[in-house]
């Protein structure tokens, strides 16, 4: 019987392929050759997987990224209260030389905020050739406002060299600047804020070196219970006698101004005005861990 014809194409397909597959093996270096082609292969596809995962790492996080939003209320009208945070003391070992102390957040819905303020602590750090180490206090820990001060300490002559106040606003759910306070649209809280920070100099007999300036955008400040206040740098408005000038003024004061709903407003508007509660200069608390620690 005739055999069909697709039997010996087949046939002859099969001896091909086994053919080829024979003299490959006699070759050991063209063996050599495909296995490594292979296996550079494998190497490229896990690396790609690798790199494609999503690893929300604590480092991983940069200056720039944007926090999750928080929960706002389902009305804009509608005022939400917000409890004070949980905070905690981190301390952390920066590139082997440097000491890092900050307040970190125990609530899970806003532990965002630890990354934050870490990322923040750790760059200034780095911005620095020589050892340093951090301090830090709680200015305010209400009604959705978290508001400190870090100081920076060259470790090996203990003397200050730098502070920097943060705050952040919970229901943004990002750091805020000093502008972030006032109605836009109307800068002349800008100079009415600049001659109550002169009132208030004058008032502590600081000697200034002219007149203060209107307020500029992202002028250094923090938040307390009940006022605001305005920070500068050494010699920057008074003499070498006052070198870390911080001057506070009460949000009453400015009432006129404040943008609605905003984080001052919202302060202004509690009852929850405590003075702030105390950190030794090295960052510990020196009351209970889980106590009160906002202002």
């Amino acid at each position: 019987m005739r055999k069909r014809g697709w039997n010996r194409t087949e046939e002859q397909g099969s001896s091909l392929w086994k053919d080829a597959f024979l003299r490959l093996s006699r070759n050991r270096a063209a063996m050599f050759s495909l296995l490594a082609l292979a296996l550079i292969a494998a190497m490229v596809i896990t690396l790609f997987c690798a790199c494609t995962a999503d690893d929300p790492a604590w480092d991983a996080a940069t200056p720039d990224e944007t926090p999750p939003e928080t929960a706002a209320p389902a009305n804009p009208n509608e005022e939400r209260m917000y409890d004070r945070l949980e905070l905690m003391r981190h301390e952390e070992l920066v590139d082997e030389q440097s000491v890092m102390i900050c307040p970190a957040v125990a609530d899970d819905e806003y532990g965002y905020l630890s990354t934050l303020i870490a990322i923040r602590v750790r760059s200034r750090i780095r911005s620095y050739d020589y050892a340093v180490s951090t301090a830090f206090r709680i200015k305010c820990n209400s009604n959705g406002v978290l508001s400190m001060l870090i100081s920076f300490y060259d470790i090996e002559t203990g003397e200050l060299i730098d502070e920097m106040p943060i705050t952040y606003d919970l229901v943004l759910g990002r750091e805020i600047q000093i502008q972030d306070c006032f109605e836009e649209g109307d800068g002349a809280w800008r100079s009415v804020l600049s001659a109550r920070v002169q009132s208030a100099a004058e008032g502590q007999h600081m000697t200034l070196l002219s007149d203060i300036l209107p307020i500029e955008d992202g002028r250094p400040f923090y938040l307390t219970g009940a006022g605001i206040t305005v920070m500068y740098r050494p010699y920057e408005i008074t003499t070498g006698l006052d070198p870390w000038p911080e001057l506070s003024i009460q949000l009453s004061d400015l009432k006129r101004w404040l943008k609605d709903g905003g984080a001052a407003d919202r302060l202004l508007n509690t009852e929850d005005t405590e003075t702030e509660v105390p950190w030794d200069e090295y960052g510990a608390d020196t009351e209970e861990m889980n106590g009160d620690l906002s202002a």
